[in-house]
């Protein structure tokens, strides 16, 4: 879909669990600037911070009492693995959709965009609709179920903007 000269500032939300990057259309047709980009840093602490050890689990284990141990802490020690659980996962992924979302209406609020368009992983499209306001939903013109968050600019232009071959 090729935004309409009279749609005015375009926004483009590419994002997925960890990471949403904000590209803004440009006067030269087909092109994006980026504009800014949001982060979670617990997804990034989760999968930087924690490291394997030579039995391979997750080293470092916390007990209830909150000392440092290693393996053998005791019975009441638990894993730091059980933090990076799916579970915990899916809740950080709905706080920072959450946290985009706020970021979009109060965007839409200083009228920095009037149309949007929201490319993200599938999971986080899902996490990221129910967590849109009425006033963002209204302007959302086109939305694509794709991971595309390491991807260039231009291919994410190319990819929106590309008119599809004729049949």
């Amino acid at each position: 879909m090729t935004p309409r000269a009279d749609q005015g500032i375009g926004w483009v939300v590419v994002a997925d669990e960890a990471i949403a990057r904000i590209l803004t259309t440009t006067e030269a047709p087909g092109t994006l600037d980026p504009v800014e980009a949001l982060t979670d840093p617990a997804a990034h602490t989760k999968e930087g911070d924690l490291h394997v050890n030579d039995a391979g689990r997750r080293g470092g284990r916390v007990s209830r009492e909150g000392g440092h141990g290693g393996p053998r802490s005791g019975a009441g020690s638990t894993s730091v693995t059980a933090s990076a659980g799916p579970e915990n996962r899916h809740l950080e992924a709905r706080a920072f959709a959450r946290r985009v979302a706020q970021h979009l209406a109060t965007a839409l609020q200083q009228k920095r965009y009037e149309t949007l368009r929201i490319v993200a992983a599938p999971r986080f499209l899902g996490h990221l609709r129910q967590e849109l306001d009425a006033a963002v939903r209204a302007v959302v013109t086109d939305e694509l179920a794709k991971d595309l968050i390491h991807a260039s600019d231009d291919e994410i232009a190319k990819r929106l903007f590309e008119a599809p071959p004729s049949a």
